[in-house]
Formats: C-alpha cells, sequence, structure tokens
C-alpha cells in the first residue's frame, strides 16, 4: 500500500497536464500512487490520463461524467488506502523534493498536516512568466489556534488558503470533505481540515508552482455561484463562534471575511451598475460588521483600508476604479 496517494482533477487542462503528472512522477520519494480524476473533460485529456496509466504502474485513472471539483477530489479520496493525501491541479507542478519533504515534515514533528510554500506563477502578455512567492510564515510549527489565524490572513501570514501544497491524513480529508456543486470549495472544508489537524508544520522551500491562469472558474465572468465565497466565510465565522474561538482566532476570522467581501465586489464590478449595487447590498454590511476586527490584527495594510472604506462609504467610485483597474 501507498504511503501517499497524490490525487489530479482532471478537466481542460490539456496544454498543461502533462508537465503537471511529469512532475510528480518525477518525485524522489518513492512510495506512492497517483490518482487522475477525468471530470467528464472534453478535450484530449482522458487520453493523456489512460497513456500515462499504461505506462506507469503508479498510476491509476478515474473516469467521470463532469460533476465538479469537489466530487472528483471526494471520489478519490474514498477510494484510496494510502496514509496521506495530497492534492495537485492539472495545471499546476510540483518540484522533485516535494512528497519527501512533506513526508518528512509531518513524521519529524507528528503535526497533522504538513504545507509547502507556494509559488503563483503569472503569465505575461509577451509570453514569459513572473513568479511571486508567498512570504515565509513566522514560525515553522504552529498550534491549532495559531494555525487558523495564518490560514484566514494567508496574504501576510505565507500559509495558503488553499488544500493544494499540503500533506493531510486521509481520515481527515474523509472527516471534511469539499462541499459539491460550490466554487471556492477549499474556502468552506481547509479550515476544518486544519483545525482537525492539531498542529500545522510549513516548509520554506517553495516546492509547490500554481498557475495563474484568466479562464479559471474562480476568474471567469461574474455569476451567482462567485457569492460561494461569501456563504463560505459566514460559515466559518459562525462555527467559530459556536466553538468559542479565542479572540485572536476571531479577529483573523473577520480578517478572512473582509477580504471575501473586496474580492467579491471586485469580482461584480464587471456586472452593470444596477447589479453591482444588488451584490454590494449583500456584502456590504457583511463588511462593515467585521472591519473592526479585522483592524484589531494590526495587518490591515493602508492600502487594504483604503478600498474597504471606498467599498462602504462610496460604491460609484469603487466601482469605477475596479472597472479602471480591470
Amino acid at each position: 500500500m501507498a504511503n501517499i496517494s497524490v490525487i489530479v482533477p482532471v478537466y481542460k487542462v490539456e496544454p498543461y497536464l502533462r508537465r503537471c503528472v511529469d512532475s510528480i512522477l518525477g518525485q524522489d520519494f518513492e512510495n506512492f500512487e497517483l490518482i487522475l480524476v477525468d471530470d467528464g473533460s472534453p478535450d484530449g485529456c482522458p487520453a493523456i490520463c489512460d497513456e500515462y496509466a499504461q505506462k506507469d504502474g503508479r498510476v491509476r485513472v478515474i473516469h467521470q461524467e463532469n460533476t465538479g471539483q469537489s466530487t472528483a477530489r471526494n471520489r478519490a479520496v474514498a477510494l484510496t488506502e494510502a496514509q496521506f493525501i495530497t492534492f495537485v491541479d492539472g495545471d499546476d507542478w510540483i518540484a522533485p523534493g516535494y512528497l519527501s519533504a512533506l513526508y518528512d515534515a509531518i513524521k519529524r514533528t507528528d503535526a497533522g498536516i504538513a504545507a509547502a510554500r507556494i509559488c503563483t506563477e503569472i503569465p505575461q502578455p509577451d509570453g514569459s512568466t513572473s513568479q511571486q512567492l508567498y512570504p515565509l510564515p513566522q514560525k515553522l510549527l504552529m498550534e491549532r489556534d495559531e494555525a487558523l489565524q495564518a490560514l484566514c490572513m494567508e496574504g501576510v501570514s505565507g500559509v495558503s488558503g488553499f488544500l493544494c501544497g499540503k500533506l493531510i491524513h486521509r481520515e481527515n480529508a474523509l472527516a471534511h470533505p469539499f462541499p459539491d456543486g460550490r466554487l471556492f470549495e477549499d474556502s468552506f472544508a481547509v479550515w476544518r481540515q486544519v483545525a482537525d489537524a492539531g498542529q500545522l508544520v510549513c516548509v520554506p522551500e517553495a516546492l509547490y508552482h500554481c498557475l495563474t491562469r484568466a479562464d479559471s472558474s474562480q476568474r471567469q465572468a461574474f455569476q451567482p455561484r462567485h457569492m460561494d465565497l461569501i456563504d463560505a466565510v459566514q460559515d466559518m465565522m459562525e462555527q467559530f463562534r459556536q466553538q468559542e474561538m479565542p479572540p485572536a482566532v476571531m479577529n483573523a476570522g473577520a480578517y478572512k471575511v473582509c477580504r471575501a467581501c473586496y474580492v467579491t465586489a471586485y469580482h461584480a464590478a464587471e456586472l452593470p451598475y444596477r447589479e453591482f449595487r444588488a451584490v454590494c447590498g449583500k456584502v456590504t454590511p457583511l463588511l462593515r460588521e467585521h472591519l473592526s476586527a479585522a483592524w484589531a490584527t494590526g495587518r490591515l495594510s493602508r492600502r487594504d483600508r483604503t478600498l474597504y472604506q471606498l467599498l462602504l462609504r462610496c460604491r460609484p467610485a469603487f466601482y469605477a476604479a475596479a472597472k479602471l483597474h480591470g
């Protein structure tokens, strides 16, 4: 039985899939399996998946009708018997030492989750790619409350809010599945997995490469499903209250809520102004409710404070600025 199962949901990533799979099969860690979940991809991805399965015994392929990334992930988690699981998106890739570094970190510390530093790959108009590294966390081994704070404040903490780039116990993933049919599914599930893990250990090397694509599901034209992010952070804060999380965690959660409100409103600026106002009618009360707690973290930048106040006090100006920037 493999120690680690690497799970890759596959949908419309034909130009990137071979780079992704080759990076996984080129790991210096030996005892792992790769599960490719073809989520009804209409391009050449299914054939590429089958090709790799025929060439390498570590590769398993699941073909299914298109049901979304959450269902694809959950199905693979249920099928594997590996002790640990990591997820890689089909357009991303990992460094050769990714699996061994995360596995060794968990074995060394007995933490419930190990996280690699993320390198965001940003395509440029001239065909080149620029890189943006997540900041280094101030602590590499965090207790539960510290890990939740870092997760909620990913822009400044260095801990990504995505499950990709992390190694997690299979039982944890089974206990906290991804919600079917939702965008921003990580925002619903990952904080629960981190809370359940007890400790989070960070690996300082940039071992996970995340490609930013304009045509990804979260970056496509605004639609009602993009409000899923607001549902996710509201659910998180309600659970924090019920579990009586300490003030520092509540404030960090408020930081995440405010960021979600801004991101949603900024994305909604693609819409006609009347529809944009309707979205703001849902997000600005939430922003106003949590802004003082987010301020208490001491980590709101001057830019954040200016943008949040602009959204609260002068929607037309925020709309115009978002339009111009977009």
